[in-house]
């Protein structure tokens, strides 16, 4: 027997003795190749082929046009081109523009949770290649100098034990040219946790607590903030502050989910 086909008949019967949970709806599953579905171009069903079931992977919803050109937020309307928000119209911001692998809603939520508060953190890597997909469709080489993920406070990053931040950009296969710099950034008071506030009570939340860990290091340079989620873009916007007053020449935001 050739190696392919023998190591095919042992995926297959490790899989008939040892179905997959899915992170979805917790059935058990045989896992699959996970073809991407047409018209989800990021590739979620082949990234998490492992941990959810087809009929789960089909309810990933990929951002797509119309939406936002800034703050990417995703319009009802599916019809028309992008143009900015009323929101990005009347308070734009410090950062530049913000974009999304996909809504923040069915299996891609349920893997975020599974990787920040379950601590499954062996989603990071599929989903930090979901990301980095993201990333390369919408920037393109010479575009970013430095990728930062959003730091916690330090008695956050105890208590959890890790950044998913980090976590999903620590294996992306980058040229020399743009460093991930895990610290370019600290959060320096403890705050609530954003769920469940509105725009104005976030931004009140998180005002004033990030600031550069080394003033001048990111002078002049284009910053890729990434994180897991973007919903009002107060953290992001509170980051992004921040690194423009060390003098940052522009700062981009990437999230693996936009929230509608």
């Amino acid at each position: 027997m050739q190696p392919d086909a023998l190591q095919r008949l042992l995926n297959s019967m490790a899989d008939a003795l040892f179905p997959a949970k899915c992170l979805g709806c917790g059935r058990l599953f045989q896992q699959d190749a996970g073809t991407p579905p047409t018209g989800h171009p990021n590739g979620f069903s082949a990234a998490m082929a492992a941990h959810f079931c087809p009929p789960c992977r089909d309810t990933w919803v990929a951002v797509a046009s119309p939406l936002c050109s800034r703050c990417g937020l995703v319009f009802k309307s599916r019809e028309g081109e992008d143009h900015l928000c009323g929101r990005c119209l009347d308070r734009p911001g410090a950062f530049t523009r913000a974009r999304a692998a996909g809504v923040y809603a069915n299996a891609l939520q349920s893997a975020i949770h599974a990787l920040k508060f379950k601590s499954q953190v062996s989603l990071a890597g599929p989903l930090g290649a979901l990301l980095f997909d993201t990333f390369r469709h919408h920037w393109t080489d010479g575009d970013i100098d430095v990728v930062a993920p959003v730091p916690l406070h330090r008695h956050r990053f105890r208590r959890r034990g890790f950044n998913q931040a980090y976590l999903l950009v620590r294996r992306w296969a980058l040229p020399d040219a743009i460093l991930v710099v895990r610290d370019l950034l600290v959060r320096t008071r403890a705050t609530a946790p954003q769920t469940g506030l509105d725009r104005k009570q976030r931004q009140i939340n998180i005002r004033n607590a990030f600031s550069v860990s080394r003033p001048g290091q990111s002078t002049g340079k284009r910053v890729l903030l990434v994180d897991d989620v973007l919903t009002t873009g107060a953290t992001a916007d509170a980051c992004a502050a921040a690194l423009i007053r060390d003098g940052a020449r522009r700062v981009d935001v990437l999230t693996l989910a936009r929230a509608l």
